[in-house]
């Protein structure tokens, strides 16, 4: 073989190199897109939740029941969905409580409670009360609930409106911040 040929033949492969590869590469598939990390969805859900928050004597603080709970990752916050929730003090007195929307913060102790808000107090020795508002903020450990929204406290025979609230669930005090209304009708004696 003359190096002329050796030279013809050199060209020949390295062209027929690039030919194949360039016919590789022009039918080969569109590799996957990258994972766009920074608009990919962060959120954990549970669906069907009883979560029970115990307080430092391993007694139940809090039960709450939810078709669905979501949280970013990383976070101590959760959004929930239809949140009902019952309390119990060590008195007996037993707070139930629903709303459309809650959020939990389990490094704060605190549930927010969000739109069509209804807390109902039953107690062995008193009436049902009944508390309505579109917002409250629950603490789980104190187990006070507050508000800055307009609330309605209801039991038998009162009806109490006013703007701003303080519930020590404890010790069943409440107390109206402003612009208190409120009605009573007095039980009737038998004669």
């Amino acid at each position: 073989m003359t190096p002329e040929r050796g030279r013809l033949w050199a060209v020949v492969l390295l062209l027929t190199s690039l030919a194949s590869y360039g016919l590789i590469r022009w039918f080969a598939p569109e590799p996957p897109p990258a994972p766009a990390t920074a608009n990919a969805r962060q959120d954990n859900e549970i669906r069907t939740v009883e979560m029970r928050v115990y307080d430092d004597q391993g007694k139940p603080n809090l039960v709450l029941i939810s078709p669905r709970i979501s949280s970013p990752r990383r976070s101590d916050e959760y959004l929930i969905e239809s949140p009902l929730f019952d309390v119990v003090s060590a008195d007996g007195a037993r707070w139930n409580g629903k709303s459309l929307t809650g959020r939990l913060d389990v490094a704060r102790n605190r549930l927010w409670l969000e739109q069509q808000v209804v807390l109902e107090g039953t107690k062995a020795e008193r009436a049902p009360v009944t508390i309505r508002s579109e917002h409250i903020e629950f603490g789980i450990d104190e187990r006070v609930a507050s508000s800055d929204d307009a609330v309605e406290i209801i039991s038998p025979g009162s009806e109490i409106k006013g703007v701003g609230l303080r519930a020590d669930l404890k010790q069943d005090r409440f107390l109206l911040r402003s612009q208190v209304e409120g009605e009573y009708v007095p039980k009737r004696k038998r004669s």
